[in-house]
């Protein structure tokens, strides 16, 4: 199996573990706490790896316009996305939420095509149409 394969299973099996237990945290705690908690263990272990001595020394600030668009997909993929994924969780199942969640790829691709010119072949939109299909039945 190749390296990215094991990475993509890691981090899908992560997906799929975390609501389990953000659910549970969020019976009792407000989304915006739960954001921040969030935030604040990923920024401490983060760091932590960053200034591992001799790392650091290895590493340089992107140019200005790759750390806008870094920023942005923060503030995107993680402001904005974790909260509302928070307040649907705090007040809907797992099982209807995260399909819906979990449906991204879809408007990923849609704006890979419109800003890269990336291809639409038959397989990729069949896979569209799927993984639209399974967030109906899922939702259900």
């Amino acid at each position: 199996m190749s390296r990215e394969m094991i990475y993509a299973l890691l981090a899908a099996f992560s997906f799929g573990v975390a609501p389990i237990f953000e659910k549970m945290g969020l019976l009792r705690t407000e989304p915006m706490m739960a954001l921040f908690l969030r935030a604040a263990v990923t920024t401490l272990l983060v760091s932590v790896f960053l200034f591992i001595p001799g790392r650091l020394s290895t590493l340089s600030l992107p140019d200005f316009k790759s750390l806008v668009f870094v920023l942005l997909g923060g503030l995107f993929g993680v402001l904005f996305a974790q909260y509302f994924y928070f307040k649907a969780l705090q007040f809907g199942d797992v099982g209807r939420v995260m399909p819906v969640v979990g449906s991204f790829p879809v408007l990923a691709f849609v704006l890979s095509v419109i800003v890269f010119g990336e291809s639409v072949t038959l397989a990729k939109s069949i896979g569209v149409v799927l993984v639209v299909l399974g967030v109906i039945l899922l939702g259900d």
